[in-house]
């Protein structure tokens, strides 16, 4: 790594030239960072928004610092000249998210419905969903049995969290292709890759709100057990204390990230993460063996390895100096997860994947406030899709039939393909 830091230069850094992501993360920049600029300005080019600069967090602690603080590092509005604010590079307006979805809001709003959307996410609703997690699952692991090449990503990562959020939020069985087909674009819009058509996602993100706006009214009209029927008919503290609901754009964008968020992030954990533990068999065939020790720590440092978030923005409140530098009022920041859980001041030969860490506080959900909601559901819906796989496969030789492929985009770590070979003769004693 040394020699990559002697060839490396900032000037040849640029986050937001997305061949640089195509094989996933380019942790050799990041490794620079850390290690040269651990809180380096970006400059602005003609592919940053506007041609504006933003700083990049790499360092672990310095990542945890900006997370954590979300008085001086806000999550939803611009400060000084800047209008827009929000947790991705572009500045969007208040009727683009910012105030209006949960991971965009700052206090006292974002505790309020914080509050109100945990309802759906406490132990009793967990429990309930694990039965039906793994009814998903088996069916899931039925449908490839005696397959000998299986299209992991499609046919079963992408479809778990699917299921599982759809059913969380009141989704009928008979609309959930549209909603990967939907949350597939919101994701590829995020990366705003020059060479998506933008005008066709906008077209189908309009869709997926129309949709959603059907769908409140149906279950406005009849509640049921969902997560999404919890929030229409709950209410929060509105102004001068008095009680009021979510209005209908609220609800649209709770839904909208609902469902985004509960199948994009957690089936790429699910792929790159049996992928990276497939590719180092012995680690593989040591957990199928003892999956009551070994499974919860396996996934830790999947979710570590596999980070599916990029980064998020925030944008400073006021003059703040961080490791050195001074950042402005109204500047961006971003704070990068997969370079943050690869410091090596943390976390011994990052560039490992080793089950057997003795710890794994990663930061892939977040920290702070804005602590991933649906982090005991992903854990859960993983813990049950692997040890049920792992059981099955644990007498055969499993292979990637290829290196595993990533989306364009510097916003998700998404996994493109995940093609695996599930050769059924059991292994040789």
């Amino acid at each position: 790594m040394q020699n990559i830091h002697r060839q490396l230069r900032l000037s040849d850094i640029d986050l937001c030239e997305l061949s640089h992501f195509e094989q996933g993360c380019p942790h050799a920049f990041f490794d620079f960072l850390r290690q040269e600029a651990p809180v380096w300005y970006h400059p602005g080019n003609e592919r940053t928004p506007d041609n504006e600069g933003f700083w990049v967090i790499s360092r672990y602690r310095e990542a945890k610092e900006v997370l954590k603080d979300h008085q001086r590092f806000s999550s939803e509005t611009g400060y000084g000249a800047r209008e827009g604010g929000g947790t991705i590079l572009q500045d969007l307006d208040k009727h683009m998210g910012p105030g209006q979805v949960l991971a965009m809001m700052d206090p006292p709003k974002h505790d309020d419905i914080r509050a109100l959307v945990n309802q759906g996410f406490l132990p009793r609703t967990l429990h309930y969903m694990e039965a039906e997690i793994s009814k998903s699952v088996e069916r899931l692991l039925d449908n490839i049995e005696g397959k000998e090449e299986v299209d992991f990503l499609n046919e079963v990562a992408a479809q778990l969290p699917l299921e599982v959020i759809c059913k969380m939020g009141g989704v009928p069985e008979e609309d959930w292709p549209k909603m990967m087909h939907w949350a597939d674009a919101a994701i590829a819009y995020a990366a705003f890759d020059p060479k998506n058509d933008t005008e066709k996602l906008i077209a189908e993100l309009t869709e997926m709100g129309m949709y959603a706006l059907e769908l409140i009214e149906k279950i406005r009209q009849q509640p049921n057990e969902s997560v999404m029927s919890q929030v229409i008919h709950a209410e929060i503290p509105g102004e001068n204390g008095k009680p009021r609901k979510l209005d209908e754009l609220e609800l649209i964008r709770f839904f909208n990230l609902l469902i985004t968020g509960g199948t994009e992030t957690t089936r790429n954990a699910i792929a790159y993460g049996l992928y990276q533990l497939i590719i180092e068999k012995d680690q593989r065939q040591a957990v199928a063996d003892d999956s009551d020790n070994l499974l919860e720590p396996a996934i830790e440092e999947m979710l570590r390895w596999s980070s599916p978030v990029h980064f998020n923005r925030r944008t400073a409140s006021c003059d703040i100096e961080l490791c050195g530098q001074t950042i402005r009022r109204g500047d961006k920041l971003t704070v990068w997860y997969p370079s943050a859980n690869r410091d090596k001041t943390v976390f011994e030969t990052p560039h490992q994947f080793d089950i057997f860490r003795k710890k794994v506080p990663h930061i892939a959900f977040g920290q702070g406030i804005h602590h991933c909601i649906g982090a005991g559901l992903a854990r859960m819906e993983m813990k049950i899709l692997y040890r049920a796989f792992l059981q099955r496969t644990r007498e055969k030789r499993i292979e990637a039939i290829r290196p595993i492929r990533f989306i364009r985009s510097n916003r998700h770590q998404g996994v493109a393909e995940m093609m695996i070979r599930i050769h059924n003769a059991s292994l040789p004693n």
